[in-house]
């Protein structure tokens, strides 16, 4: 509840989305077992999460889910921190091999690291896996190809975009486009397919969107094939972003 004395609903905070993560800032509830993709970093700033992963159940105030491990957690956190994080991604391996060794995210490493006021989720992450694991490199610059492949996914999305029609668009050779994409954006081509589409769905349905349309701008086929990527991904009902706010902002333009 808050100060006030009204409840506060689940999932109600703010949804941040950048290139190969996705972020979520705010109360927290419950994540239906799900495994997806990313590698999932958690970390409560006030009350624990309860933690099912592996066949055991754990209280914590922060945890690193690798790559493709089931899991699914509960909690009364009302600033909870959420970070997806494509795994092919600027640090992603470092990261999945920290998230491999459970004893590797001690409590202290995040100590002393809090949200700021007005602090978009996206900056959080990028101080929090900063912590974890420090950068040492910075992205390389899009050339035209891959801009040119970027500009032919933006205007596609709705149908289905493939890696051969943007190379042509480009004018280089599918496995040339395949290492830059990778290279400069930070993640492959058809990874990077699969968050647009998903940026695409929260931007609309921000903008006042119904579920359906909003699937069908992101050339997901149908409400029932967005349920399922979604719950595949959050462990949650795509309806739940209609209790978000969403910042899109992160992604190269």
């Amino acid at each position: 509840m808050s100060e006030s004395g009204s409840v506060i609903p689940p999932w109600s905070g703010s949804l941040g989305l950048a290139t190969g993560m996705v972020v979520y800032m705010g109360p927290g509830g419950r994540a239906a077992f799900h495994g997806h993709h990313a590698i999932q970093l958690i970390r409560s700033f006030d009350s624990p999460f309860s933690l099912t992963i592996g066949g055991e159940t754990v209280e914590s105030h922060a945890a690193l889910i690798p790559s493709g491990v089931r899991h699914g957690f509960d909690t009364e956190s009302r600033r909870l921190f959420l970070a997806l994080i494509e795994p092919l991604g600027p640090r992603g391996g470092q990261i999945e091999a920290i998230a491999r060794d459970p004893a590797a995210l001690e409590p202290e490493t995040l100590a002393g690291i809090e949200p700021l006021e007005g602090e978009p989720g996206v900056a959080l992450g990028g101080r929090l896996l900063e912590r974890i694991v420090p950068r040492k490199a910075t992205p390389a610059r899009l050339s035209e190809h891959v801009l040119a492949a970027l500009t032919h996914l933006e205007r596609n999305l709705a149908g289905r975009p493939t890696l051969s029609g943007a190379a042509k668009e480009a004018n280089i050779s599918p496995s040339r486009l395949t290492h830059l994409f990778t290279e400069q954006v930070g993640i492959p081509f058809r990874s990077y397919v699969l968050w647009l589409r998903l940026r695409t769905v929260a931007e609309r349905v921000a903008e006042g969107s119904n579920l359906t349309d909003a699937a069908h701008s992101a050339g997901f086929s149908d409400s029932s094939h967005l349920s399922r990527v979604f719950r595949d991904n959050f462990g949650l009902a795509p309806s739940a972003l209609l209790r978000m706010k969403v910042d899109g902002g992160g992604w190269p333009t």
